[in-house]
């Protein structure tokens, strides 16, 4: 894998990519990076399971 030096903005744009519902599951508010909605966490989860990363 190559390495890359991403910005907070970009990294957060490609994590969001993968949830593919219309809300995102990270922001940068005010430069600072934090859930977007109450839920995040539970949707991050149902993600890993669904991917095989969280057995």
């Amino acid at each position: 894998m190559e390495d890359k030096d991403l910005t907070l903005n970009e990294a957060v744009k490609i994590i969001n990519s993968c949830f593919p519902d219309d809300e995102p599951i990270f922001i940068v508010e005010s430069g600072q990076f934090k859930g977007a909605t109450s839920d995040w966490r539970e949707r991050l989860k149902l993600k890993e399971m669904e991917t095989g990363y969280l057995k």
